[in-house]
């Protein structure tokens, strides 16, 4: 019965040095970037500033990203103003319920509250109205011509 005894504590200290060893040998969880969780949606990379660099992901599809600053950039012949907090909800072409990002339309700025791309179209919700533009507009984010450090006045 004595020589059972080491046996078993040679057992355990095996077992804990294995488990050990298969616990670190796993690799550190590395999310995807902004940049690559737009491609894996579908979405053009260019839809945000390049100052977007960390964001939250639910399970539900709901999201918060998050700016360095607020930022103003023109986009052709708008002018767009990105909060330093953005959320909404994300699928697959689609974002809706999007808070954070306005547009300026004539002296207001509207918010730009979903956006769905399909077939070469990226089609952007602003209040009540949708504008669609073709995609190869898309190609490079904007980037910030000055932090938003004036409050925009939103039109609900």
């Amino acid at each position: 019965m004595a020589a059972a005894a080491p046996s078993r504590r040679l057992l355990l200290l095996l077992l804990v040095l294995n488990l050990l060893t298969s616990s670190t040998s796993t690799a550190p969880y590395d999310p995807p970037t902004v940049p690559e969780l737009m491609d894996r949606f579908g979405l053009p990379r260019a839809l945000l500033p390049k100052t977007a660099r960390r964001y939250l992901l639910h399970s539900d599809g709901s999201f918060e990203l998050f700016l360095d600053d607020g930022c103003e950039v023109e986009a052709g012949a708008y002018r767009v103003l990105y909060d330093i907090r953005l959320s909404g909800s994300v699928a697959p072409g689609a974002v809706t319920g999007l808070e954070g990002v306005r547009v300026r339309v004539l002296f207001v700025w509207v918010p730009i509250t979903g956006v769905e791309v399909s077939g070469g179209v990226v089609t952007l919700s602003v209040g009540p109205v949708k504008k669609s533009f073709p995609a190869v507009g898309f190609k490079a984010s904007p980037l910030c011509s000055t932090a938003a450090a004036a409050v925009a006045v939103d039109v609900a």
